[in-house]
C-alpha cells in the first residue's frame, strides 16, 4: 500500500517506476483517499519532495501541457498497450500516456511548446511492428502548472479528499442526427460519477470524463446500448 500526493503523481506513474528498477508491477486496487488529521497534513506539507534531473527536466513540461486523444487501430492484445505506453513514456515531452485496447484510444498528456499532436501521431504509428493507424480525435489544451514545493502550502487540504477523474473514448453505432447526440449525452450526464461529455456525431463516439471509483467505461458502454 502506497500513499502518495495524487496532484504530484499518479499511481500508474508510481507502477512504471517500480517496474523501471526490475520489479513487475500492477495496480491491485483502484485509488481511494485517506481523510488525514491535522497532524498528517501537516506532516506532508512539511515534507521536502526529492527529484531527480531526469524529473525535473520533465516538470517542466507541466507549464504547456495540452491533452490529446488519438484513435489507434491495429492493436491485436495488451501488449500492444503496454508497447506504446512504454514507448511514449520515454519521450521528455510526454507527462503521461493512456492507452485503452478496449476503445481503440491514446489519451496523452504533453508538452504543446516541444511537440505538436502530428509530432505524437508519427511516434505512435512508428512503433513497433509499425502497423498502428492513428488519427486526432480531439485536443484539449490545459492552463494547469505543477505545483512547486513553495506553492505547496497554498494548496487547499481538501485536495486530498477530491475525487481522481479519467477519460475514456466510447465507440458508438447507429446515431443518425444532433437528436442522438443529445439524448445520448443528457443521460450520461445524470449517471453517477460522470463529470462531462462529449459526443461526436461525424466521428461516431463519445468521450467521456468520469471518476472511477464510481462508474467504469463498460457501465457507460452498457448504459449507451440500453437507451
Amino acid at each position: 500500500t502506497i500513499i502518495y500526493q495524487p496532484h504530484l503523481i499518479t499511481a500508474e506513474e508510481i507502477r512504471k517506476q517500480i517496474e523501471t528498477v526490475g520489479f513487475p508491477a500492477f495496480i491491485k486496487k483502484q485509488p481511494k483517499y485517506l481523510k488525514l488529521g491535522a497532524i498528517d497534513i501537516e506532516r506532508l506539507k512539511n515534507t521536502p519532495v526529492k527529484s531527480s534531473e531526469g524529473s525535473q527536466q520533465r516538470s517542466l513540461s507541466y507549464t504547456n501541457d495540452s491533452t490529446v486523444t488519438f484513435i489507434v487501430d491495429g492493436m491485436r492484445c495488451k501488449s500492444c498497450v503496454s508497447n506504446i505506453e512504454s514507448a511514449l513514456s520515454t519521450l521528455q515531452y510526454v507527462s503521461s500516456a493512456v492507452v485503452s485496447f478496449e476503445n481503440k484510444s491514446a489519451v496523452v498528456k504533453y508538452n504543446s511548446s516541444s511537440a505538436s499532436p502530428e509530432t505524437l501521431r508519427k511516434k505512435i504509428e512508428a512503433i513497433s511492428p509499425g502497423k498502428y493507424r492513428v488519427s486526432i480525435a480531439s485536443e484539449v489544451e490545459s492552463t494547469s502548472k505543477s505545483p512547486s514545493n513553495s506553492s505547496l502550502q497554498k494548496i487547499p487540504l481538501n485536495i486530498i479528499c477530491q475525487p481522481l477523474t479519467q477519460e475514456t473514448m466510447i465507440n458508438i453505432g447507429g446515431m443518425t442526427c444532433n437528436s442522438c447526440v443529445q439524448s445520448i449525452e443528457g443521460v450520461l450526464l445524470k449517471k453517477t460519477g460522470v463529470k462531462s461529455i462529449r459526443v461526436s456525431l461525424a466521428n461516431a463516439n463519445g468521450i467521456v470524463e468520469y471518476d472511477p471509483l464510481l462508474t467504469s467505461p463498460e457501465t457507460l458502454r452498457e448504459t449507451i446500448e440500453d437507451m
